[in-house]
């Protein structure tokens, strides 16, 4: 029964119980009223100036007496018009109390049935919206099944995005704190020694010297994404925040986007700038200057890769991830937990934050921590259901290595419910090896079977990359098209290791050899084609056995960054800084009123301060003996200059000094302006940021120094103009 019913049923039982005490208090009065003329004379009643019976009932029915209680008599006679009017008193209170008590029970009752008739008429009114709305309703609300599995499954845990806890899990917290205090050792020897011999390579430069103020350890340590270093530089972002776009309108998800203030945008434009340069050691001096710069990071922890400085190259992406956590909310925090954050990877700001995760990611491979770089996998995954860095491709592989079969079958066959990925035939060979884990060999061979009646061309290639013999169910099936060519070889090249053992291997020979020929004339022609995200991906891979058979169009397209491998056409950029349209050319008509306020003034105080801060460590510009760093890629930097030496090698002495009077004529027609500009200000003048006084009117124009030529898109960005080819 009901609950409403059993409500019903209570007050109808009050409701008789009032009515029964009605009517015997109305006999009860009836009954006094006969035997009145015989009855004796009662006796005073002492009790009854503190306010008689009449008052409870009265109080009983919520109305209060008002009159005063009157004083006992000494005789009492009884009189028919008093018993009367006692029984009629009676009996009107008694109807008063149920008609109360009836009324507030209907009430009671009336609104009860209106809210569950309320409710009734919301659920009959969504039902029918349901019913009668159209199609699109219907998938709408039947994939918001799947896509919220889909954010279960990219939930993300904080503590499996930092290394050391698995490098704890894995060697043990006595083993990593033995480690680190070797490495704290030999810091402190090298610090011993840092006078000595005049010089200290690059990852001594940027590490800030002894008894530096540090960063608080909250920051350090509540970081989201990695744990920040003691020899960190005490700095802010530089102006770098986060800001939330809105949600989605299913609520599964909410955008977030990165954000340059002005002096961010300042610091790079200054690094755009280095980056037509094409000097490593500006950026070296950039970054000692904006240590929190994520564009000036990555860029240095390319030139230590170049190095073979892996650690240091590691750190820059660690210190820039860092930067990225350290401006964070607590909404966006909450909401990668639960796998509902996104990011639009048309804002170039964002980008950053993929490419550096993938740096990282490919670091954490090297070292060995599969379980974090799968995290972090997860996590670049999650931010765009569109997959811009293929993150696809790492996570089958990593969920393998690090033991996490259960967990790649679920993401793999909801991935096929919520994406449209054009290679999700080949990831779902990756199964059979997650089967395999789980001691699940009739489920490893159905798949099996299957993916070779698919794909028999992958099978057939993944035999000879295996040194077997192909069987003649796949011999001489080979993939015919560039595209499936591309899908074969990204698939080998990331999961050949994982093949190559004897129960993947034997499991392959018995089933391949159990099949009929495959009939290829039943499968599609071609397979879809490579889209912009995997290219990207065998970009930064680097491998050219990937290249060869990626799409030409893709990897020759302009503008194309080591900062931003292989942007979004312009078409599909949102531009909120300056900065960011630098790449695709001057915008003459977007930012001219703001380049004249305090653009011009932000670029020539941030310059001023690189010069103090060479000046400070021993580089000083134009002197005596002066020093600047060339040559980069040696990945050494000259802290100061070992007298007896530049004697006896002049050659060098005056390469550096040569080097260091260009460096300095850049710095000083960037802050002056003059008709005789350095490389800087050449630069600076062909991206439109500064102007120049007219000679004859002194009237403030534009430069055109290579401007038109940007616009005109007649070659390359950044290319030099005419008049300055040499």
């Amino acid at each position: 029964m009901s609950s409403r019913q059993l409500r019903k049923l209570q007050q109808q039982k009050e409701l008789e119980r009032a009515q029964q005490n009605a009517q015997e208090d109305s006999e009860a009065g009836e009954d006094v009223e006969e035997p009145a003329e015989v009855a004796p004379r009662p006796r005073p009643n002492l009790f009854a100036a503190l306010g008689g019976e009449d008052d409870e009932d009265d109080e009983d029915n919520g109305v209060p007496l008002m009159e005063p209680p009157e004083l006992p008599t000494a005789e009492l006679a009884p009189s028919s018009s008093k018993k009367s009017r006692k029984k009629k008193k009676k009996s009107k209170k008694a109807k008063t109390a149920a008609t109360i008590q009836e009324t507030h029970e209907n009430a009671k009752e009336d609104e009860d049935e209106d809210e569950i008739d309320k409710a009734i008429k919301e659920l009959k009114l969504g039902a029918t919206k349901i019913n009668s709305g159209s199609g699109k309703d219907e998938q709408d609300s039947e994939a918001i099944g799947p896509r919220k599995r889909m954010n279960e499954l990219l939930s993300i845990n904080p503590y499996h995005l930092r290394a050391i806890n698995e490098m704890r899990n894995l060697f043990g917290r006595e083993v990593i704190e033995s480690a680190n205090a070797e490495e704290q050792q030999e810091q402190q020897n090298r610090r011993r020694r840092q006078h000595m011999p005049r010089q200290v390579d690059l990852e001594t430069y940027l590490r800030e010297p002894p008894g530096a103020k540090k960063l608080p350890e909250v920051s350090l340590r509540r970081n989201i994404f990695v744990q920040g270093k003691d020899h960190w530089p005490r700095q802010s972002a530089g102006g770098l925040t986060m800001t939330e776009i809105g949600k989605s309108d299913d609520g599964l998800s909410t955008e977030y986007a990165y954000h340059h203030d002005k002096n961010y945008d300042s610091v790079q434009q200054v690094f755009w700038a280095f980056v037509q340069v094409g000097d490593p050691m500006r950026m070296v001096h950039l970054l000692k200057e904006a240590p929190y710069h994520v564009s000036t990071l990555l860029q240095v922890s390319s030139v230590a890769k170049q190095d073979q400085n892996m650690a240091l190259a590691a750190e820059l992406c660690e210190r820039a991830l860092f930067t990225f956590g350290r401006v964070t909310t607590s909404a966006f925090r909450q909401d990668i937990e639960h796998g509902r954050a996104r990011f639009d990877f048309g804002r170039p700001e964002n980008r950053q934050f993929w490419l550096a995760g993938f740096h990282y990611l490919r670091s954490l491979i090297r070292k060995g921590t599969f379980r974090t770089a799968l995290e972090w996998a997860k996590l670049l995954y999650s931010l765009d259901p569109q997959d811009p860095y293929a993150m696809r491709h790492y996570i089958h592989l990593l969920a393998l290595r690090a033991y996490e079969s259960r967990w790649l079958i679920g993401f793999t066959e909801q991935m096929e419910l919520v994406a449209h990925h054009p290679d999700i035939a080949y990831l779902r060979q990756s199964l059979v090896l997650a089967k395999l884990q789980i001691n699940d060999g009739p489920g490893a061979r159905e798949i099996l079977q299957h993916g070779i009646e698919t794909v028999p061309w992958l099978y057939c290639a993944l035999f000879q990359e295996l040194n077997l013999d192909a069987p003649p169910s796949i011999w001489g099936i080979s993939a015919d098209s560039d595209s499936r060519k591309f899908w074969v070889k990204l698939y080998i090249h990331q999961t050949r290791d994982l093949w190559n053992n004897a129960q993947a291997t034997a499991l392959l020979q018995q089933v391949a050899k159990s099949l009929d020929k495959v009939d290829v004339t039943s499968l599609p022609l071609q397979d879809p084609v490579v889209d912009r995200g995997v290219t990207r991906l065998a970009y930064l891979e680097g491998q050219t056995a990937l290249l060869a058979v990626a799409p030409r169009d893709l990897l020759d397209a302009q503008p194309n960054y080591e900062f931003d491998p292989l942007p979004p056409p312009l078409e599909q950029n949102v531009f909120t800084a300056q900065s960011a349209r630098l790449p695709w050319g001057r915008d003459r008509g977007g930012h001219e009123e703001e380049d004249e306020d305090g653009g011009q003034g932000r670029l020539a105080d941030l310059v001023a301060r690189m010069q103090n801060q060479l000046a400070r460590r021993g580089v000083a510009p134009g002197g005596e003996g002066a020093v600047a760093p060339g040559g980069g890629m040696m990945g050494m930097m000259n802290n100061a200059v070992d007298e007896d030496e530049d004697e006896d090698d002049d050659e060098v002495r005056a390469l550096r000094a040569a080097d260091d009077e260009e460096l300095q004529r850049d710095i000083e027609a960037h802050m002056n302006w003059s008709n005789e500009q350095g490389i800087l200000g050449t630069l600076m003048q062909m991206l439109g940021v500064g102007r120049r006084a007219n000679d004859e009117g002194g009237d403030e124009e534009q430069e055109d120094g290579g401007g038109d030529d940007d616009d005109d898109g007649d070659g390359p960005p950044g290319r030099w103009p005419e008049e300055d080819a040499r």
